[in-house]
């Protein structure tokens, strides 16, 4: 996945995904409350970093989507997606 923000754009880990927002796994830190797009399977998500830790290995950065353009499998699946709901 890419993450963009004004300050460029950075591959990223994708560590969780919802319908609201997402959080990423990068290598270096992004500015909490900055502007943001993040960009997988050929569809973009807008919103802006809400949340950023540093970890042992990088850092986890919380982006919250913007309600026009919310997360959906039917949009994106990640490859390694794993869906937990009872059949």
């Amino acid at each position: 996945m890419v993450l963009k923000t004004a300050a460029g754009e950075a591959t990223v880990n994708l560590e969780e995904i919802w319908s609201a927002g997402a959080l990423l796994d990068t290598e270096g830190p992004v500015e909490e409350g900055i502007s943001a797009v993040v960009r997988g399977g050929g569809h973009g998500f807008s919103g802006r970093v809400v949340r950023v830790s540093r970890h042992e290995f990088g850092w986890h950065v919380e982006v919250e989507f913007s309600p026009l353009t919310p997360w959906s499998p039917e949009r994106f699946l990640p490859r390694h997606w794993l869906d937990l709901k009872p059949e």
